[in-house]
């Protein structure tokens, strides 16, 4: 177990996945998205799930997200916890998760739409964050130097960001990746033994893509996960993010936490990821 004054790495999220099914008749399908009540459990209950998690693992809160992958819910807050923890995150900053309002009855999404379309016309022209980023540091960096910087940044801009995902069987990783990042499947291959894990390449709907490393599942037995360990220790390293989901409406973590724990043991031996 790690000391409490010991930095996490941070190329980990934690989602905490399926929190729709929570409250039972606490979803709102005409709107989709849950009761004010059920709201306010899934919030409480999430909350201190994630408190237990970060206790136990000394994983910062930071680094824990809780959602509805199939419902859409809560993705944009995922997605910043994403970005923010992954290793060179900013390549993944012009993804727009999937439309939660595309499930709601077609009124609801109508007058979604209406209210988008008047926000952005309010906000007008927007400053890009990079283009920001860079005029600061035009103001301290000689033009050499600046030009180094930007080099490296094209450099790893042309590199697809690589997300090894995990989580026991069922808890939703497809329809995570393909909501979070609005994805779609391109290609599939094997890369390490038999259907053991994957390496899957979706194209991203901001363009680009993304390469994922689909990780065999924990926690069926000791055999498999002691198999399945070499596996995970070989890949993990290699990534920008390792992205564990977690089901929200289980009450045995034991599992779950681990793997948070030798997962963040990894990470911490490799600061960055091993090309």
């Amino acid at each position: 177990m790690f000391g409490k004054s010991e930095q996490t790495p941070v190329r980990l999220v934690i989602g905490l996945n399926q929190v729709d099914k929570m409250i039972p008749d606490g979803w709102d399908d005409r709107l989709n998205m849950p009761t004010q009540k059920a709201e306010k459990e899934i919030e409480r209950r999430s909350k201190d799930i994630i408190q237990r998690l970060s206790r136990y693992t000394h994983l910062s809160s930071d680094n824990i997200e809780y959602y509805s992958a199939l419902k859409r819910y809560r993705l944009l807050p995922l997605l910043t916890k994403i970005i923010k923890n992954a290793y060179a995150g900013f390549k993944l900053d012009n993804v727009q998760p999937a439309d939660p309002f595309e499930l709601a009855d077609p009124e609801v999404k109508a007058f979604a739409d209406e209210e988008r379309q008047k926000r952005a016309k309010s906000k007008g022209k927007e400053v890009n964050a990079k283009d920001k980023m860079f005029d600061e540091m035009r103001k301290i960096l000689s033009e050499d130097e600046l030009n180094l910087v930007l080099d490296k940044f094209r450099q790893e801009r042309r590199i697809p960001p690589k997300v090894a995902i995990l989580g026991k069987a069922g808890v939703g990783k497809t329809t995570t990746l393909n909501s979070v990042f609005n994805a779609q499947w391109k290609t599939s291959h094997t890369i390490v033994g038999t259907t053991k894990a994957q390496m899957k390449e979706f194209s991203l709907s901001s363009g680009g893509s993304l390469a994922v490393v689909d990780l065999p599942g924990y926690g069926r037995s000791i055999a498999e996960d002691r198999e399945y360990e070499k596996i995970y220790q070989e890949i993990i390293p290699s990534c920008d993010l390792v992205f564990l989901v977690l089901q929200a409406n289980t009450r045995d973590f034991a599992d779950d936490q681990e793997m948070i724990m030798k997962i963040s043991e990894w990470l911490r031996n490799f600061p960055t990821p091993q090309r």
